[in-house]
């Protein structure tokens, strides 16, 4: 069991994100690597760097030991956002192998001599200081930052790289990257991380902005995936995020993104029986399988039951861990009131499992 921690921009002496070059750096520097006022590290090394540019690699012992490339130079896409791309294996800071998405699968700024996904950090390319939060441990992490582009009310935008749980023992390729397929763009339908894929899709589906190394036969290489959780419909309509897949996963007339459903689609909370609250793994599936899911990333399948930055404690299955909500920027579908706006919970005690 590793150690997980929040990181939040609120905390004594944390550093601030803005949409100027180099800002995503220093706050990941801050949160993996470094730590900062009362807060300890994450256990992350940082393997690279260059000028805006970083390279971190996740634990080589409780992990795959994969690497992360940031560019936050603001050269080929604006200030405003990063272009971050997986490597297996990495020598120098622009050089490695097994690169994790390619540029032939996705490349979003013009110009950029490799490929990746984005993760956005403000809506202005100036000092204006955006909340932010990371929760982490030394495999795996996951950044909310509220970029001002969903303010009314507060959604963050998401970003997730690092090691999933697999289904297969010593799975060396599990790790994942999940971003924004597009660059200089503030619409929801570039958000991947809300992203689901319908109960009826096949385990080939995938969803844009889901990258992994290569399938859990070591074989190949990077590979698109998708993800889905255990659906408590009311309806009769297929659903899903409304976000075409990069293999042509349909959308449909209502829908369901992380933690958000259309109207009528999903169970009331609190659950009539139990006064519940009910939460579903985030399933990474591809190769018609189902692969793992995701480390301490919980789906409600109920409609936005809670608040942003709630906190709470599981009980039942759950007992003994702890939750951090989080509202996050989702496609919009048909019925969903607010518009664009999904939830995840995200488990903030050292208890992924």
């Amino acid at each position: 069991m590793t150690t997980v921690t929040v990181y939040r921009s609120s905390d004594a002496s944390a550093p601030s994100l803005t949409g100027q070059a180099g800002g995503l750096i220093t706050v990941l520097d801050a949160c993996l690597v470094n730590g900062y006022g009362s807060q300890a590290n994450a256990g992350w090394t940082k393997s690279f760097s260059g000028t805006n540019k970083a390279a971190y690699r996740n634990s080589a012992v409780d992990g795959t030991g994969f690497y992360l490339h940031i560019d936050d130079t603001g050269t080929n896409n604006t200030a405003k956002e990063a272009l971050m791309t997986g490597f297996e294996v990495m020598t120098a800071i622009d050089t490695g192998t097994g690169q994790f998405p390619t540029s032939a699968q996705l490349n979003p700024f013009a110009g950029s001599v490799t490929g990746g996904v984005v993760c956005r950090k403000s809506t202005t390319a100036d000092s204006t200081a955006r909340a932010w939060t990371c929760v982490a441990d030394d495999t795996c992490f996951y950044l909310f930052t509220e970029t001002g582009d969903q303010a009314q009310p507060t959604a963050a935008m998401t970003f997730a790289f690092g090691d999933i749980f697999s289904y297969k023992s010593s799975d060396a390729y599990r790790c994942i990257i999940i971003g924004r397929n597009a660059g200089n763009s503030a619409s929801s339908g570039n958000e991947a991380f809300g992203g689901l894929l319908a109960p009826g899709a096949t385990g080939s589906a995938s969803i844009i902005g889901h990258f992994m190394p290569r399938s859990w036969t070591a074989l190949g290489t990077s590979i698109t995936v998708g993800k889905s959780i255990d659906y408590y419909m009311t309806g009769t309509t297929s659903y899903n995020c409304g976000t075409t897949g990069n293999s042509g996963t349909s959308n449909f007339a209502n829908g369901a993104c992380v933690g958000a459903y259309g109207a009528g689609t999903s169970i009331p909370y609190p659950n009539g029986p139990d006064g519940g609250l009910y939460l579903s793994p985030l399933w990474i599936n591809h190769s018609s399988a189902r692969r793992g899911y995701l480390k301490g990333a919980w789906c409600p399948v109920q409609d936005r039951p809670l608040n942003h930055n709630d906190t709470y404690s599981g009980t039942g299955n759950l007992a003994g861990k702890s939750f951090l909500v989080q509202w996050i920027y989702v496609t919009a579908v048909n019925g969903m009131v607010p518009a664009s706006i999904g939830q995840v919970h995200i488990e903030t005690s050292s208890t992924w499992s």
